[in-house]
């Protein structure tokens, strides 16, 4: 989003964030990482925005970051709701306080997904304030070199998850789907690509069932390499017991026409049609989830259909370009 609106001549962009920046220095945006270490930091984050007196905030997730907006009432906000900020952190009763005044304080708000809309409505927000808009994916960003199951008949398929290692995205269900997989047929590798404080009881439940020759981590990846490990796989699979619209990692291998096997939660239905474009299997279902790998690799005639299926899907639901339009009227109208 930072780099769509950093071409934008009518605009100047400040980029606050709390995490350290892994994104590519971008033309006309100065980059401020904020901490949040003591109160003593938090003033200082103030300061700094109040200084740049923006004529616009838009904050992404209501957490710490739209905790900030909240000191600038006088400043039009746009809210972006990510999922989990208002469906698990909203159940905490000061943080429920805090994002129900974040949404009271704010112009517009953006979801990606109905059932999030509802939910800032539950929150208190007034129905025509909540907008729809998509994270959208750029097709020229992933323009796949290699198809699925394209492979010499001594390599092994791959199988691959990008989803982080927290409770939230189930990584054990996969693991435990690569188990039962890897009892019928071992020419297949399972990649974990991605970080979090799962990692080490995942890595236990690999090492306790000898399963480290088919299964490996590969940590969290950078923009540059998300390409080739997409590129790389033969099957996508999802196992998030939550998402807010289509998780980014799952349009981005749709559009590189990854067979996608997905969890049945949220609104994923919407995006994938089971048996298809894609497949879907119940939250925590290692058992169908195994059993929909074999069918797959068994079947690829069918799994490089959903593929192709699958991209068209995005293209058409998730366009990039459109999307930030879409997101640049509603910066025009709130300031």
């Amino acid at each position: 989003w930072v780099k769509y609106f950093s071409k934008i001549k009518a605009l100047k962009v400040t980029w606050c964030s709390f995490s350290e920046n892994t994104m590519p220095d971008l033309d006309g945006v100065e980059v401020k990482i904020l901490k949040k270490n003591n109160p003593v930091e938090i003033y200082k984050a103030i300061r700094y925005i109040a200084k740049k007196s923006p004529d616009l905030i838009h904050v992404h997730y209501l957490g710490w970051n739209g905790f900030l907006s909240l000191f600038f009432p006088n400043t039009p906000t746009v809210l972006t709701a990510w999922g989990s900020d208002i469906v698990f952190n909203s159940k905490r009763w000061l943080m429920n306080i805090a994002i129900r005044k974040m949404i009271r304080q704010s112009k517009v708000i953006t979801c990606d997904a109905y059932h999030l809309k509802d939910r800032l409505i539950e929150l208190g927000s007034e129905k025509e304030k909540v907008k729809i808009i998509m994270f959208g994916i750029d097709e020229t960003l992933f323009e796949s070199k290699r198809k699925p199951f394209d492979i010499e008949e001594s390599d092994k398929f791959i199988v691959g998850s990008i989803r982080n290692l927290h409770p939230v995205y189930d990584l054990i269900t996969f693991l435990r789907a690569a188990k039962d997989v890897l009892s019928q047929r071992k020419d297949i590798i399972f990649n974990v690509a991605g970080s979090g404080p799962d990692l080490k009881s995942l890595e236990d439940f690999v090492n306790k069932n000898n399963l480290q020759n088919n299964i490996n981590f590969l940590g969290r990846l950078n923009p540059d390499e998300l390409l080739n490990f997409y590129d790389s796989l033969d099957l996508y699979i999802s196992t998030s017991l939550s998402d807010g619209g289509i998780a980014s990692s799952t349009a981005e291998a749709m559009l590189c026409e990854r067979p996608v096997i997905i969890t049945d939660a949220a609104e994923n239905g919407y995006w994938v049609e089971d048996s298809k474009n894609g497949r879907l299997f119940d939250c925590s279902d290692h058992v169908k989830l195994g059993k929909i790998i074999i069918e797959l690799l068994n079947g690829k005639e069918k799994a490089i259909e959903y593929g192709l299926k699958a991209k068209e899907t995005i293209i058409l639901k998730n366009s990039y370009n459109n999307e930030m339009k879409k997101m640049l009227d509603i910066y025009n109208s709130s300031i």
